[in-house]
């Protein structure tokens, strides 16, 4: 045995480097807050050590706060000077003031990793003196959950911190989303802790602007895609009024219409977000003139798969809509409540099921699939011409909203700059743009106008975030509807018509106005990338 000694002193070694790579670029092993300055506020920001570009992305919507607004200094200064650290070891912080404010509000990253835990996290930042004033989290629906639980089950010394949702879009959260039963009613992801303010839209707001913005656009619409016996109305006797009867009877009885929605069942967003599009969908028959669409929910119980191809379930549920599209010259829609990959996976299955899958089907879905799987990364993530079927998605701000000559001048180096020469970075700026109004919500009920002082806890800043003006959230605490939403559809062009006149698609971004929708941007499609075109037309 004397002979493998070595091997012994080099498995032991390797296991320390190991504990040391851990420690040194997976944060701290153990929960330590750091102490807060005397008359200065915390808020702590929880994520994993490897949400670097979350981070990047959140500094540089704090950093845009500098920025004048509709040409008012903002008199807000950003410092990010400790933003980005040597080690990683180190809590990366930004510290914000206001001119002639006393007290400098402290965001810093606390790091979450099986060391420390989240809970481990809200049991140290409850035991410092004092607790912080908020804690930012919420990244994904499951995550918001364990967070606020552990901040309810905590016992805090005086008041208790807000928690700020930022991206955690879920109306209710399922706690065994493998076994739960028709009639189970899930908890409320904004009650679970009673201090919860969220910056983004639920599922349902989200499942609402969607579906009223499809309902509203005639290219999209459910039902009829060309009205029967339309074109032949002007050649008729009396320049068509004979047709009058049978278009009453069409406002009076809309079609009918068989609607298929994807559910993944290892994915508590994707369960919480079909349930919401089907009621949503399920109250657009009370609208005159409207199809009525009965959606049914078909559900995969794992999202694992490869990068094109359908899993085994996914592939079941495609033949299944495939053997069931509605009849020529009708489309409905498919709900795809999920993430680029698992949407990629069943909308190109089904393109390759049959050519005209692309004329009979819209597929709608929330946020899940982020502009820049269409915009930046279009070629590999979203090959439009393997994936003709029109998409409509959800953006919580405007992803196309880059700085334009004559807006207020961004700091030097957080300029959101729009593309440019061929070969140019093409971000979208929803993320930024999000965390920009985030962090100025709540610098307003951090440093009120009208006086000089920070805010003195959290009971002053919960008073100040119900009576904002104009108000940005609703008695609940989630984001109040009619706040900014967005719409982003992907306009595949027809493969007939494809080719150097036309681009593969059209990207198209729309606002919610108080009445009807508004079209802000229009962005061509082209992609170098192309499947072999062929098989029969519609």
């Amino acid at each position: 045995m004397r002979q493998w000694w070595p091997v012994w002193v080099l498995v032991l070694l390797a296991s320390v480097l190991v504990v040391f790579g851990l420690l040194w670029f997976g944060g701290s092993k153990v929960a330590e807050p750091l102490p807060v300055p005397g008359g200065d506020q915390e808020i702590a920001w929880l994520h994993i050590p490897t949400s670097g570009d979350t981070w990047e992305n959140f500094v540089w919507g704090v950093k845009r706060l500098e920025m004048a607004t509709a040409g008012v200094p903002s008199g807000l200064r950003v410092d990010d000077s400790a933003a980005f650290p040597d080690r990683t070891t180190a809590v990366p912080e930004i510290v914000i003031a206001r001119d002639g404010f006393v007290g400098k509000l402290r965001i810093r990253w606390y790091k979450v990793t099986n060391y420390a835990s989240t809970d481990a996290w809200v049991k140290a930042l409850a035991a410092r003196n004092p607790p912080p004033l908020a804690i930012i989290g919420g990244w994904s629906s499951d995550r918001a959950r364990e967070l606020a639980d552990a901040m309810a089950a905590t016992i805090w010394p005086g008041q208790k911190p807000l928690l700020l949702l930022s991206t955690a879009t879920a109306d209710s959260v399922y706690s065994n989303e493998q076994n739960y039963t028709p009639d189970y009613q899930p908890p409320k992801l904004i009650e679970l802790y009673d201090r919860s303010f969220r910056f983004c839209f639920t599922n349902r707001q989200m499942a609402d602007a969607v579906t009223d913005f499809v309902f509203n656009d005639t290219q999209l619409r459910p039902g009829p895609a060309v009205l029967p016996g339309l074109r032949a109305v002007p050649g008729a006797a009396g320049g068509g009024w004979e047709m009058l009867p049978w278009l009453g009877e069409l406002w009076a009885n809309p079609p009918r219409l068989q609607a298929f929605a994807v559910a993944w069942k290892d994915d508590p967003y994707s369960l919480d977000l079909c349930e919401q599009f089907r009621e949503v969908i399920a109250e657009q028959k009370e609208v005159p003139g409207w199809p009525r669409l009965a959606v049914e929910a078909n559900f995969v119980p794992f999202s694992a798969g490869r990068f094109a191809r359908p899993n085994p379930y996914e592939a079941q549920i495609v033949d299944h809509i495939l053997a069931h599209l509605p009849r020529r010259g009708e489309r409905t829609l498919l709900v795809i409540p999920t993430v680029t990959a698992p949407a990629r996976r069943v909308l190109g299955a089904l393109a390759q099921g049959t050519p005209v899958v692309a004329r009979r089907l819209v597929a709608v879905t929330g946020d899940g699939i982020p502009v820049n799987a269409l915009f930046r990364d279009g070629e590999f993530a979203w090959p439009v011409r393997s994936i003709p079927i029109p998409l409509v998605l959800f953006t919580h701000t405007d992803p196309f909203d880059w700085d334009e000559p004559g807006d207020a001048n961004p700091p030097r180096g957080y300029e959101l700059l729009p593309p440019g020469r061929a070969g140019d970075v093409k971000n979208s700026t929803e993320d930024i743009q999000l965390f920009t109004t985030m962090i100025r919500v709540l610098a307003r009920g951090a440093f009120p106008d009208g006086q000089n002082q920070l805010t003195d806890g959290p009971d002053t800043l919960v008073a100040r975030f119900r009576t904002l003006s104009p108000p940005f959230f609703e008695s609940s605490g989630n984001r109040l509807r009619g706040s900014g939403e967005f719409v982003v559809v992907l306009r595949p062009t027809p493969r007939a018509e494809s080719g150097p006149t036309y681009p593969d698609a059209v990207i198209e971004v729309f606002s919610r106005q108080p009445v009807g929708w508004r079209k802000l941007h229009s962005r061509p499609v082209v992609q170098t990338m192309r499947p072999t075109d062929g098989g029969p037309g519609e």
